[in-house]
């Protein structure tokens, strides 16, 4: 427990820049999107799912994919929970790194670039937090007064 303390403290020592704050916003509204998007061609992309071998589980983790990109997409927007929704979103783009490079390595479809940088705009803001503009600073400004 005291680790984790620790760790967290150590986190929030990191202030983020502004322009992480600009970053942090459009990366949430585009995650969003993406979940927004895998909604509306449902069948497809439950199908892409199943094609790395979870076929039986397709359906289920299309929903939990889904799930997180909109809830944890307007979250990371708003500047609250953000490292919560930065650790539930890890997975699902390390797998679509993987994904991606191992199906549709193309440069038509550009999911492998994509991935990655959302993967690494991820890590980036997990590590420097919600920043200046968000709900937890004004939360936390709040709680001062």
């Amino acid at each position: 427990m005291d680790a984790i303390k620790s760790i967290d403290t150590w986190l929030d020592t990191k202030k983020a820049p502004v322009w992480m704050d600009i970053i942090r916003i459009i990366l949430g509204l585009f995650i969003v999107y993406k979940g927004y998007e895998f909604t509306s061609n449902f069948e497809m992309f439950t199908k892409d799912v199943g094609s790395i071998g979870v076929a039986f589980m397709a359906a289920h983790l299309a929903h939990y994919i889904i799930f997180v990109h909109l809830v944890g997409g307007i979250l990371l927007a708003l500047g609250t929970f953000t490292r919560s929704m930065c650790i539930l979103n890890l997975p699902i783009l390390v797998g679509a790194v993987i994904f991606n490079y191992s199906h549709f390595n193309t440069v038509e479809k550009m999911g492998l670039p994509v991935a990655i940088i959302v993967l690494i705009m991820l890590i980036l803001i997990m590590i420097y937090g919600a920043g200046k503009y968000s709900l937890n600073a004004i939360k936390k400004n709040r709680a001062k007064k």
